[in-house]
């Protein structure tokens, strides 16, 4: 693994990371009003949303390492009009910008709900072409690994395998963020009161989510498979590629993404509603926090594995 590629990798994977979290509380906040009301799902999505913004932040900050001088970062502006590149940072920015709206004006409660959720369902779009436009920085005919329809397919697996997971681990945290005055301050402007039968609903929705979540994963499973063996089985070009293949971290790769979203889909889609008695559903709580959450990470890391090994692929044909 090449150092000096952290910045861009940190960028690429916590973007799309972002993005596809955005997308999946959408998906909540529509299929959530099937079952709920407006107030549980509020509860419900609050801890993920206000999770989403710092992560991107962070995305982007490390991304101006990968440019030398960090104020080289600002003349991108000079080149949106020719540079995928730079189309690239102003949809990366713009996506920051669209989702702090979003948050702000849903904490402060400001505009009808209708028009909250056409400011959300265009900063999910954004979010994708935002996804769109950094795959097509790689599609480069001089690099014959990354110039393929995989590249765009696992841009966008990414995204919709660890958002969703993001999610899942804030939706499993909201025992213990409710508990919290602090916390549960700072998620709205009003205090969380506690209210057993609003609880009860509560609880409820987040074990629906985490089913959802769960059959998401196994659904993507077998499709980032076959793009990461389709992709494997390719020619690299003619010329040696920048860093020798590690099979090792093939491997690896491989065997932490059956394991985090695998074990997680097949656990969670058959999790019970949450028991009556409080020290027995604390203890449930607890397992289901620390199975989603080492879920989570083992993806995670595994999605970092694989861009490593997408950045390694740099072999450059021609002049």
């Amino acid at each position: 693994m090449n150092v000096s590629e952290w910045p861009v990798t940190l960028f690429t994977v916590l973007t799309q990371l972002s993005v596809g979290a955005f997308i999946a509380l959408g998906f909540i906040n529509v299929m959530g009003r099937r079952y709920s009301s407006a107030r549980v799902i509020d509860r419900v999505s609050y801890p993920a949303l206000y999770a989403i913004g710092p992560i991107m932040v962070l995305a982007l900050v490390g991304s101006m390492f990968h440019m030398g001088n960090p104020l080289n970062s600002l003349n991108v502006i000079r080149h949106v009009g020719s540079s995928w590149l730079s189309l690239e940072i102003v949809f990366g920015v713009g996506f920051a910008g669209l989702g702090f709206a979003f948050a702000f004006v849903q904490w402060m409660g400001w505009f009808s709900p209708l028009l909250r959720n056409v400011l959300a369902s265009f900063t999910a779009l954004w979010g994708l072409a935002f996804i769109f436009v950094t795959a097509n920085v790689y599609l480069l005919p001089t690099v014959p690994a990354w110039n393929h329809w995989t590249t765009v397919a696992q841009f966008f697996l990414t995204a919709f395998i660890t958002g969703p997971l993001a999610v899942a681990v804030a939706l499993a945290a909201y025992p213990w963020i409710r508990r919290s005055h602090t916390l549960s301050r700072w998620m709205s402007r009003r205090p969380m009161e506690f209210d057993s039968a609003l609880e009860g609903r509560v609880d409820r929705l987040i074990t629906r989510c985490l089913r959802w979540v769960g059959v998401a994963a196994v659904t993507l499973l077998p499709v980032e498979l076959v793009v990461i063996l389709f992709n494997f089985m390719r020619g690299t070009g003619v010329n040696p590629p920048e860093h020798a293949f590690q099979m090792g971290w093939f491997v690896t790769r491989i065997v932490l993404i059956v394991v985090g979203a695998g074990l997680m889909g097949l656990y969670l889609t058959r999790l019970p509603d949450s028991p009556a008695d409080a020290g027995v559903r604390s203890r449930s709580n607890r397992r289901v926090l620390t199975l989603v959450a080492t879920s989570f990470t083992l993806v995670l890391v595994a999605e970092f594995i694989g861009r490593f090994i997408f950045y390694g692929a740099n072999n450059r044909i021609g002049i």
